[in-house]
């Protein structure tokens, strides 16, 4: 295990480095809301994607994804093709769904797909969890074709790289009252479990998941948490299956996203209540060692907030997220290169709106 501790946030730690405009950048940010079809009725669980204007000053887009449904629609990861074809990945009730735009794929043997992406070929991948009563099982779909990845209960996120599929999520220990474990997947070949820091422990049965998983192709990298304790959690860095922990300031921490770029490796989460984000890079390519980590605060810790998704494209690093009110409520964001961008007013008539994920892509 490797603990690592990484630069706060001041003026002489590097900043992105890329411009945004919204003339030369699309943003696009998967969000479920609560909606209530009238005074009789109860909240049905609604899904959407919003995308920032063509134009600075001008209007995001907000569409709902499967109007007209009433049985509810989830969803959990965004895609956006080179082409601006937007893939999101997700289930409507009890089944495992994937849109490609408005048209709705359906994933057989699926209960819900939690993450999505297209190889260079063009074939989706989707990955998440069939249930059986109380017995999940980890799924990966190559376009519809089902395949269950051994010794997993769920697949949370994936990455394709030089179309390698790589799956991040958990499965269960019989041997150690059923805790989860972090797994991963290549092309569907299961591995152990990745190294947590209370392994060697008998009597500590401490879960640990994997969130996201990112490749630059000579190594991986995979992000999750680890309980430490009652209350507390280590957010988790797995390079290439070896342990490394982020310091990290406040309890309940964890690591929901990663990304990668020119060798930098963007990570999204929170530190107790603060929503954060963290570039790093690895020691050498066989060192499965963090170095140059940066970590940027987001917000300020008041309430509860957490980054759920994080993407970077020519050094321009997009989160999405929520903060919680002090009434509980739930306040979408969105950061641009560490500052709030302007969701605009369409939002606001919605219901307790939680951002899932997010892409950005160049217009042309």
């Amino acid at each position: 295990m490797v603990l690592t501790a990484c630069c706060k946030d001041e003026p002489e730690s590097p900043q992105p480095s890329g411009k945004f405009t919204d003339e030369e950048y699309a943003v696009y940010m998967a969000y479920v809301y609560d909606s209530i079809p009238s005074a009789s009725s109860e909240e049905i669980l609604c899904s959407g994607v919003w995308s920032n204007p063509e134009h600075s000053g001008g209007t995001p887009s907000v569409r709902k994804l499967s109007p007209g449904r009433d049985e509810g629609v989830e969803i959990f990861d965004i895609c956006v093709t080179e082409n601006k074809t937007v893939y999101v990945a997700g289930s409507v009730e009890y089944t495992a769904i994937y849109w490609e735009n408005d048209k709705e794929v359906v994933l057989p043997e699926g209960r819900g797909a939690i993450g999505i992406g297209v190889d260079s070929k063009g074939v989706v991948y989707t990955c998440g969890f069939q249930k059986d009563g109380y017995e999940e099982s980890a799924k990966m779909w190559r376009g519809i074709n089902p395949m269950i990845l051994k010794n997993g209960a769920r697949a949370n996120k994936l990455f394709i790289y030089d179309d390698k599929c790589y799956v991040a999520g958990y499965g269960f220990n019989p041997e150690r009252n059923d805790v989860e474990e972090a797994r991963i997947w290549i092309d569907g070949k299961a591995y152990n479990r990745l190294s947590q820091d209370h392994e060697d422990d008998d009597n500590g049965d401490y879960p640990a998941i994997a969130n996201d998983i990112v490749s630059d192709g000579d190594n991986w990298w995979c992000v999750g948490q680890e309980r430490n304790g009652l209350t507390s959690y280590l957010p988790k860095v797995w390079i290439n299956r070896s342990n490394n922990n982020l310091k990290r300031d406040g309890p309940g921490s964890s690591l929901t996203c990663i990304k990668h770029e020119n060798g930098k490796f963007y990570i999204g989460g929170n530190d107790g209540y603060r929503a954060m984000y963290w570039t790093a890079s690895q020691k050498s390519k066989k060192e499965n060692r963090i170095s140059d980590c940066n970590e940027y605060i987001l917000t300020s810790g008041s309430t509860q907030a957490i980054v759920e998704d994080i993407d970077v494209l020519n050094g321009i690093v997009v989160c999405c997220g929520y903060e919680r009110s002090v009434t509980g409520s739930f306040i979408p964001k969105l950061w641009i290169n560490g500052s709030e961008y302007n969701l605009g007013q369409r939002l606001n008539n919605y219901s307790k709106v939680r951002p899932r994920a997010v892409a950005i892509v160049k217009r042309k």
